[in-house]
Formats: C-alpha cells, sequence, structure tokens
C-alpha cells in the first residue's frame, strides 16, 4: 500500500510511495481556511492513474497546507502506458527543473514530472492543461464508499472542499 492507503504501484514493482519530492522549505498556506487537523468535507473526486477516486463527499482532514501553484496535468504512467488525463494535482516543486520560485509554466507545456503519487508518475512526460495559485492540502481521507482509507493525499486546493458540518 503507498501514502493514499492504495495499491498504486501493483504494476510496477520499482515503485517506492516513501519516495516524494521533498516539501522542506514550502511556503505554509497564506490566510488558510483550514489548519492541520481541521476536518473538511471533500468536494470532488480525483482521477489516480485510470481510476476516479470517489471522495466527493468524503469527510477528511487537514495534514498540512502550503501556498505554491498547482498544475493539473495530462500523461501517460511509465509503468504500464496508461493515459491518465486531468490529473489533479502537481505542485510546482514536483515538476522537473522547478522551484517554488520559478515562473508559472503555461498550459500546453510539456513537462516531466518528479511528482510520485501513484505507480508510474515519477519521470513521466505530461503536458500542463491549467493551473492555479494558491493554497494545497494534504488530507488523510478515511475508508469512504467501498474505497479504503487514503492518507497524506496530495492535493486538494482551498475550494475543493468545505467545513464538515457534525
Amino acid at each position: 500500500m503507498n501514502m493514499n492507503g492504495m495499491n498504486m504501484g501493483a504494476s510496477d514493482p520499482n515503485y517506492n510511495p516513501n519516495d516524494q519530492v521533498s516539501l522542506d522549505g514550502l511556503k505554509p498556506a497564506q490566510e488558510p481556511c483550514y489548519k492541520k487537523g481541521d476536518q473538511v468535507t471533500l468536494l470532488v473526486d480525483h482521477v489516480m492513474a485510470h481510476m476516479i477516486m470517489k471522495m466527493k463527499g468524503a469527510p477528511a482532514t487537514i495534514v498540512a497546507g502550503y501556498n505554491t501553484r498547482a498544475y493539473a496535468v495530462d500523461f501517460y504512467t511509465t509503468n504500464d502506458h496508461t493515459y491518465v488525463k486531468d490529473h489533479k494535482w502537481v505542485i510546482q516543486r514536483e515538476i522537473k527543473g522547478q522551484t517554488d520560485d520559478s515562473a508559472p509554466l503555461a498550459n500546453g507545456t510539456e513537462i516531466t514530472m518528479e511528482a510520485n503519487h501513484m505507480a508510474g508518475m515519477k519521470g513521466a512526460t505530461g503536458t500542463i492543461v491549467s493551473s492555479q495559485a494558491g493554497n494545497v492540502y494534504i488530507v488523510d481521507v478515511p475508508p469512504y464508499d467501498g474505497q479504503p482509507a487514503m492518507n497524506n493525499h496530495r492535493w486538494f486546493l482551498q475550494d475543493e472542499m468545505k467545513p464538515l458540518q457534525k
């Protein structure tokens, strides 16, 4: 199982879920709506490889919040050449040759990913679909809608969540 609680490395024996881009020095969220430990409801599903992760309506706990640019990308995985359309999100420093202070990349720009959110992502060549600057969050999601728990799921944008109604 990887950091997301899903066995996304099943088709890639070389996948190491602990081999993630370091977040050391990443700017903390600016005027965040959510702080570490806050309970939220997720408002969108996310795509992982060829499957949609059913997260819309799921409760989640904020693990951390940062301020950076997030990109939606299209790419083919390196392990089985699965086409992943509109993967949300990869942050600026998870793109080869980019730093937190790099200029924003334009839609249509070809990139190589350093992100390792799932098997076959790291080293994949992709294309920027869209981007958004602002606060991004890592969340823990308990088992939901038949799916196992996902811990330290990278990334959700601030507008992809709302406070959990108790």
